[in-house]
């Protein structure tokens, strides 16, 4: 049986957890250097237009912990209605 989600729930996301984060970047590092996106870097000084992508594990994946670490405490706001 296939489940069909509805859009809210396919919208919601949630961070990894930090066993997670650390088993990407140990494959990162032993990928490094195979991957296609290393491999077509060099493009971005022959003029190509895509110096906007790279690898989000390189530029750092924020974990649960690491969201939790450093958030600022939610503030209620309570307003009177007329």
């Amino acid at each position: 049986m296939i489940r069909i989600f509805r859009f809210e729930e396919l919208t919601e996301g949630s961070l990894p957890r930090q066993s997670t984060v650390n088993q990407l970047k140990k494959l990162r590092k032993i990928t490094k250097g195979t991957d296609i996106g290393d491999k077509i870097s060099d493009m971005n000084k022959q003029g190509a237009n895509i110096h906007y992508i790279h690898n989000p594990v390189d530029t750092g994946v924020e974990s649960y912990e690491d969201y939790s670490r450093n958030a600022e405490p939610q503030k209620i706001v309570v307003t009177k209605s007329k």
